[in-house]
């Protein structure tokens, strides 16, 4: 069985690609990593809130981060990619927590 099927619309005929087994797979996996990678980062914060101290951490860092994960939501709502939009959601939340303890515990820019 082909792995392709047309689409078709009024306007057009395209070729949409069916998910197989392997193509799901991924999906489920990207769907845990979205999830899991951001939370890895949580003890930064933990760290930082914790010790009142952000000692080594650099700010510079954490706000290109920041912009990075804008331009990536960007491109996940103009393309309507809800991993994307997961994925760099939970890290906009993350990295913004980071970037707020530097600010208040002295983090070096």
């Amino acid at each position: 069985m082909s792995r392709y099927h047309r689409h078709q619309s009024r306007k057009r005929t395209t070729l949409v690609l069916k998910k197989t087994r392997n193509a799901k797979l991924v999906d489920r996996a990207t769907f845990l990593a979205a999830i899991i990678e951001p939370l890895v980062t949580i003890p930064q914060a933990m760290v930082i809130f914790k010790q009142h101290s952000a000692a080594g951490v650099s700010l510079s860092t954490w706000v290109g981060y920041e912009v990075l994960t804008l331009v990536w939501i960007w491109y996940g709502i103009v393309h309507k990619e809800k991993m994307i939009l997961l994925y760099q959601g939970l890290f906009l939340i993350i990295q913004t927590i980071v970037i707020i303890g530097g600010l208040m515990y002295g983090a070096k820019w």
